[in-house]
């Protein structure tokens, strides 16, 4: 965890620095996705999307990405290498994953769904636990 509440932001640069501080094995950021000024919302399915960055974060990816595409019931956007701040600096393996967009009323609603938000960890957990499984099998 990178901050203990909303009043206490990390930047982007400080939280893969304290991810190394404080020995984490893995580095996960989880964000809620929005468009830009001039994106057609409507140019394809939008739902949840899992980035990495390092090759040594893709089967961390694959894992978590797995575990979404089974559970969570939103259009899947894909596993795709994104050159994001918070995965390019992580030394350990690291994904960022956009859960669903905000910006449409009927996934705002379901993340404010706690049975929602409850499924979204299940998912995330299972994705964990599947890679870490993997890495035990194959160090």
């Amino acid at each position: 965890m990178t901050r203990a509440d909303a009043q206490h932001e990390v930047s982007l640069v400080d939280r893969p620095r304290q991810a190394v501080e404080r020995g984490a094995d893995l580095f996960v950021s989880l964000h809620n996705n929005a468009l830009p000024d001039g994106e057609n919302p409507f140019s394809k399915p939008r739902g949840f999307t899992i980035f990495y960055y390092h090759p040594h974060s893709l089967e961390l990816g694959r894992a978590v990405h797995g575990a979404y595409a089974r559970r969570i019931r939103l259009p899947d956007e894909g596993l795709r290498w994104g050159n994001l701040l918070v995965a390019r600096l992580s030394a350990m393996p690291a994904i960022l994953v956009e859960n669903a967009y905000m910006i449409f009323p009927d996934q705002e609603a379901q993340l404010n769904d706690p049975a929602f938000r409850d499924e979204l960890a299940k998912s995330l957990v299972e994705g964990l636990e599947r890679y870490l499984a993997s890495v035990r099998r194959n160090p």
